[in-house]
Protein backbone atom coordinates (compact mmCIF):
# COMPACT_ATOMS: atom_id res chain seq x y z
CA UNK A 1 0.00 0.00 0.00
CA UNK A 2 0.81 3.40 -1.05
CA UNK A 3 0.75 6.02 2.30
CA UNK A 4 1.33 8.90 0.34
CA UNK A 5 -1.04 8.33 -1.62
CA UNK A 6 -3.67 7.20 1.00
CA UNK A 7 -3.04 10.43 2.48
CA UNK A 8 -3.95 12.36 -0.40
CA UNK A 9 -6.96 10.35 -0.77
CA UNK A 10 -7.87 11.18 3.27
CA UNK A 11 -7.34 14.98 2.54
CA UNK A 12 -9.81 14.81 -0.52
CA UNK A 13 -12.59 13.03 1.29
CA UNK A 14 -11.90 14.90 4.44
CA UNK A 15 -12.61 17.99 2.23
CA UNK A 16 -15.39 16.46 0.65
CA UNK A 17 -17.14 15.47 3.92
CA UNK A 18 -16.69 19.10 4.81
CA UNK A 19 -17.69 20.76 1.90
CA UNK A 20 -19.84 19.00 -0.19
CA UNK A 21 -21.80 16.42 2.04
CA UNK A 22 -23.93 19.33 3.88
CA UNK A 23 -24.92 19.83 -0.08
CA UNK A 24 -26.19 15.81 -0.26
CA UNK A 25 -28.38 16.34 3.13
CA UNK A 26 -31.75 15.28 2.76
CA UNK A 27 -33.36 16.88 6.26
CA UNK A 28 -30.19 16.56 8.29
CA UNK A 29 -29.26 13.12 7.25
CA UNK A 30 -25.55 13.26 5.42
CA UNK A 31 -23.74 10.63 3.98
CA UNK A 32 -20.45 10.20 5.65
CA UNK A 33 -17.96 9.80 2.86
CA UNK A 34 -15.41 9.00 5.57
CA UNK A 35 -17.34 5.77 6.57
CA UNK A 36 -16.97 4.47 2.93
CA UNK A 37 -13.40 5.27 2.73
CA UNK A 38 -12.46 2.88 5.91
CA UNK A 39 -14.86 0.09 4.62
CA UNK A 40 -12.88 0.09 1.42
CA UNK A 41 -9.61 -0.04 2.98
CA UNK A 42 -10.89 -2.75 5.10
CA UNK A 43 -12.39 -4.99 2.59
CA UNK A 44 -9.35 -4.66 -0.45
CA UNK A 45 -6.00 -3.77 1.51
CA UNK A 46 -3.97 -6.25 3.26
CA UNK A 47 -4.82 -6.75 6.81
CA UNK A 48 -2.40 -4.51 8.79
CA UNK A 49 -2.42 -2.17 5.94
CA UNK A 50 -6.55 -2.10 6.57
CA UNK A 51 -7.15 -1.71 10.16
CA UNK A 52 -3.89 0.91 10.57
CA UNK A 53 -5.80 3.32 7.53
CA UNK A 54 -9.29 2.98 9.02
CA UNK A 55 -7.32 3.87 11.84
CA UNK A 56 -6.15 6.83 10.10
CA UNK A 57 -9.51 7.61 8.89
CA UNK A 58 -11.34 7.83 12.08
CA UNK A 59 -8.20 9.95 13.15
CA UNK A 60 -9.03 12.45 10.86
CA UNK A 61 -12.70 12.76 11.76
CA UNK A 62 -11.49 13.12 15.36
CA UNK A 63 -9.29 15.59 14.58
CA UNK A 64 -11.31 17.76 12.11
CA UNK A 65 -14.76 17.22 14.58
CA UNK A 66 -15.75 19.38 17.76
CA UNK A 67 -15.35 17.97 21.57
CA UNK A 68 -18.33 17.34 23.44
CA UNK A 69 -19.03 19.53 26.54
CA UNK A 70 -15.47 20.69 26.36
CA UNK A 71 -13.86 17.77 26.44
CA UNK A 72 -11.82 16.57 23.20
CA UNK A 73 -13.43 13.31 21.89
CA UNK A 74 -9.70 12.53 19.77
CA UNK A 75 -9.63 8.79 20.03
CA UNK A 76 -13.12 7.74 20.08
CA UNK A 77 -13.67 7.53 15.78
CA UNK A 78 -10.27 6.46 15.67
CA UNK A 79 -10.60 3.62 18.55
CA UNK A 80 -14.35 2.63 17.05
CA UNK A 81 -12.93 2.71 12.90
CA UNK A 82 -10.01 0.72 14.15
CA UNK A 83 -12.59 -2.31 16.21
CA UNK A 84 -14.68 -2.38 12.87
CA UNK A 85 -12.07 -2.56 10.44
CA UNK A 86 -10.72 -5.51 12.62
CA UNK A 87 -14.21 -7.17 12.12
CA UNK A 88 -14.91 -6.46 8.62
CA UNK A 89 -11.40 -8.25 8.28
CA UNK A 90 -11.96 -11.14 10.01
CA UNK A 91 -15.26 -11.63 7.84
CA UNK A 92 -14.45 -10.31 4.44
CA UNK A 93 -13.30 -13.67 3.33
CA UNK A 94 -16.26 -15.38 3.55
CA UNK A 95 -17.79 -12.92 1.60
CA UNK A 96 -17.65 -11.90 -2.59
CA UNK A 97 -16.03 -8.69 -1.71
CA UNK A 98 -16.68 -6.37 -4.81
CA UNK A 99 -20.58 -7.25 -4.71
CA UNK A 100 -22.62 -4.05 -4.23
CA UNK A 101 -24.46 -6.20 -2.18
CA UNK A 102 -21.31 -6.63 0.56
CA UNK A 103 -20.39 -3.46 -0.11
CA UNK A 104 -24.01 -2.23 1.00
CA UNK A 105 -24.28 -4.40 3.85
CA UNK A 106 -20.65 -3.55 5.05
CA UNK A 107 -21.21 0.16 5.23
CA UNK A 108 -24.74 -0.16 6.68
CA UNK A 109 -23.54 -2.46 9.46
CA UNK A 110 -20.59 -0.15 9.92
CA UNK A 111 -21.58 2.98 10.35
CA UNK A 112 -24.56 1.53 12.39
CA UNK A 113 -21.90 0.48 14.62
CA UNK A 114 -20.16 3.64 14.37
CA UNK A 115 -23.12 5.52 15.59
CA UNK A 116 -24.04 3.01 18.40
CA UNK A 117 -20.41 3.29 20.11
CA UNK A 118 -21.23 6.87 19.57
CA UNK A 119 -24.46 6.71 21.30
CA UNK A 120 -22.92 4.95 24.50
CA UNK A 121 -19.85 7.30 24.80
CA UNK A 122 -22.09 9.70 24.41
CA UNK A 123 -24.46 8.66 27.28
CA UNK A 124 -21.42 8.58 29.50
CA UNK A 125 -19.52 11.79 29.30
CA UNK A 126 -23.21 13.70 28.04
CA UNK A 127 -25.64 11.64 30.39
CA UNK A 128 -27.96 11.78 27.91
CA UNK A 129 -30.21 9.60 29.40
CA UNK A 130 -32.38 8.43 26.81
CA UNK A 131 -31.02 10.87 24.38
CA UNK A 132 -28.63 8.05 22.85
CA UNK A 133 -32.17 6.24 21.10
CA UNK A 134 -32.18 9.75 18.83
CA UNK A 135 -28.51 9.26 17.91
CA UNK A 136 -29.44 5.74 17.12
CA UNK A 137 -32.38 6.52 14.93
CA UNK A 138 -30.60 9.08 13.00
CA UNK A 139 -27.43 6.72 12.82
CA UNK A 140 -29.60 4.85 11.22
CA UNK A 141 -30.79 7.16 8.63
CA UNK A 142 -27.46 8.00 8.24
CA UNK A 143 -26.33 4.83 7.96
CA UNK A 144 -29.05 3.55 4.86
CA UNK A 145 -28.18 6.99 2.94
CA UNK A 146 -24.27 6.24 2.90
CA UNK A 147 -24.80 2.76 2.32
CA UNK A 148 -27.14 3.91 -1.29
CA UNK A 149 -24.01 5.99 -1.99
CA UNK A 150 -21.29 3.17 -1.11
CA UNK A 151 -21.30 1.49 -4.71
CA UNK A 152 -20.25 4.54 -6.09
CA UNK A 153 -17.96 5.72 -3.70
CA UNK A 154 -16.54 1.87 -4.04
CA UNK A 155 -16.60 2.30 -8.09
CA UNK A 156 -14.27 5.83 -8.07
CA UNK A 157 -12.02 3.89 -5.37
CA UNK A 158 -11.61 0.71 -7.49
CA UNK A 159 -10.32 2.38 -10.16
CA UNK A 160 -7.37 4.31 -8.28
CA UNK A 161 -6.24 1.11 -6.72
CA UNK A 162 -3.06 1.22 -8.88
CA UNK A 163 -2.04 4.74 -7.87
CA UNK A 164 -2.95 3.66 -4.09
CA UNK A 165 -1.25 0.61 -4.00
CA UNK A 166 -4.30 -2.16 -3.54
CA UNK A 167 -3.60 -5.31 -5.12
CA UNK A 168 -6.96 -7.03 -6.68
CA UNK A 169 -9.39 -8.84 -4.36
CA UNK A 170 -9.56 -12.00 -6.55
CA UNK A 171 -8.17 -15.03 -5.37
CA UNK A 172 -8.27 -18.77 -5.57
CA UNK A 173 -7.22 -21.13 -3.14
CA UNK A 174 -6.44 -24.28 -3.94
CA UNK A 175 -6.62 -26.51 -1.21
Amino acid sequence: MRWISFVILLLFVTVLQASVAPFLAVHTIRPDLMIILAVHYALAARTNDAVLAAYFVGLAIDLTSLGFAGDANVGLHALSFGLIAFAIVKLRDLTFRESVVTQFLFTFAAKLLLSLMTGIYLSCVLDLGSGWREILVTGAYTAAYTAVLAPYGYWFMRSLRRPLGIGTTHRLRVR
